[in-house]
């Protein structure tokens, strides 16, 4: 079994969603820890270009935010989350900038599968490339995070991304991809 990585793709060809009131980010309304989340509002979200070309990059149907999350749009949405909402929740965000609803990924599916103490680490202690304990990875299609690396990263098994695959295949979703890991800084 291969662990895929669910992550936007070709983050340097769209615009990526930013928090645009930085208190919502010290206030934890973007935590991206495998615990569920709860906002009192939607917090709002706009779309920067940081090309210093003259055209600006659109937004993708899945944009980058931050590490370990993702944003969708209402097309998005509309073809994921039956598959994404078994495995974490799709919050409702307030776009600006963009057409069309907006929804925070925040996956809640957690299993400890990630080897720490056999995982390639950083200077910093951080796990920089992961070994997987296979035994305790889901056989059915599913979408987790591991405890270890939670802030960084989302998993996919291989069920998950052939579901994922077909999903992005027959409908075109732009900014979405199940890739191989690679070593994190």
């Amino acid at each position: 079994m291969t662990i895929w990585e669910l992550r936007c793709a070709s983050v340097n060809d769209y615009a990526m969603a930013v928090p645009l009131n930085p208190g919502d980010v010290s206030a934890g309304l973007f935590r991206i820890d495998g615990k569920p989340l709860e906002w009192k509002r939607p917090p709002r979200i706009g779309f920067a270009d940081s090309t210093r070309k003259n055209h600006e990059r659109p937004p993708a149907d899945v944009s980058a935010m931050v590490p370990g999350a993702m944003v969708l749009n209402a097309h998005a949405h509309a073809v994921l989350a039956p598959f994404l909402s078994a495995f974490g929740q799709l919050l409702e965000l307030d776009s600006e900038g963009a057409p069309g609803p907006r929804f925070f990924y925040n996956v809640t599916h957690l299993v400890r599968c990630v080897d720490v103490e056999h995982s390639e680490k950083n200077e910093l202690g951080r796990i920089r490339r992961e070994v997987f304990d296979l035994s305790k990875v889901p056989a059915e299609a599913a979408v987790f995070k591991d405890p270890a690396t939670a802030r960084s990263r989302i998993y996919v098994n291989d069920a998950g991304k052939a579901v994922i695959d077909q999903l992005i295949a027959s409908t075109g979703l732009s900014g979405i991809e199940c890739g191989m890991l690679e070593p994190t800084l």
